[in-house]
């Protein structure tokens, strides 16, 4: 991110994908991992799944967040 990409180098922007990637997977885990967690102390069976699908969509809103505070906003300050 501190230098700018060569235009003619064809991998200039695998680093930023993998980084892109990396962010989102990484939200949706941990974010549904700490919903399974609840919902296992909570009824401490496997039926009642409530928390898990809704911390899983909250990691992915938190995750496309955060990809825009990491790569977003610099195309905003460039501007």
């Amino acid at each position: 991110m501190a230098r700018t990409p060569n235009p003619n180098d064809g991998w200039a922007g695998v680093s930023d994908g993998w980084a892109v990637t990396g962010e989102m997977l990484s939200s949706l885990l941990v974010c549904g991992g700490i919903g399974f967690l609840i919902d296992r102390l909570v009824w401490g069976s496997w039926t009642a799944r409530v928390f898990t699908p809704i911390s899983m969509v909250l990691g992915a809103v938190l995750g496309i967040y955060l990809v825009w505070l990491r790569f977003g906003r610099q195309h905003d300050d460039q501007r």
